[in-house]
């Protein structure tokens, strides 16, 4: 998504949903696979199913509902993943991939549903370190951020930006810390 599509929507950015988007930046902490807000409430939960192969993990609300499911293309040379609405592996959101297979810093590509089949320019970019588990998400190759993580004592920080919605924020930290630890060989 170019970045004056962007501005035509008011900066808001609903990726998965309107309701998880915040007029005010919004501190997350993830703990293993659970996301709190600061006053302690579990916002989010990611969930690996029990059966099956471990390349699909769903971002659950806190009533449990599943919101997304990401799932690794096994196939890929660049540890491309695909977001599903949902648990309907029918309505594809959005896609992330490493932009190339070997890489001293890691950079990683989003492509949202209508820019799939191109696959050209990129609708967001993730940028960081692995050792560091930091990150900084941007608007395609834009220096435009909408989220910043870093590693605190045993959790992840994030703060995702005014105006973006923090599923997608969340759903883009744990597909990038997987390829990561794929790229380590863990």
């Amino acid at each position: 998504m170019a970045e004056q599509d962007l501005n035509n929507r008011s900066n808001t950015i609903p990726i998965i949903g309107s309701e998880f988007v915040r007029p005010q930046p919004s501190d997350l902490t993830i703990i293993g696979d659970t996301v709190k807000d600061t006053t302690g409430n579990k916002v989010f939960k990611v969930k690996t199913p029990l059966f099956g192969l471990h390349n699909k993990r769903i971002l659950l609300d806190p009533n449990d509902s599943p919101i997304v499911t990401m799932k690794m293309k096994v196939t890929s040379k660049h540890d491309r993943w695909q977001v599903y609405r949902g648990s309907d592996l029918d309505d594809k959101i959005f896609t992330v991939k490493r932009s190339s297979s070997v890489q001293l810093k890691t950079r990683v590509e989003v492509f949202l549903k209508h820019n799939q089949t191109k696959e050209g320019s990129c609708d967001f970019t993730i940028k960081g370190r692995f050792m560091k588990r930091a990150c900084t998400i941007y608007v395609g190759d834009s220096t435009k951020v909408i989220a910043q993580v870093h590693e605190g004592e045993e959790r992840l920080v994030a703060t995702v930006y005014p105006n973006v919605d923090c599923a997608f924020i969340v759903t883009l930290i744990f597909i990038f810390d997987l390829i990561n630890m794929a790229g380590t060989g863990v």
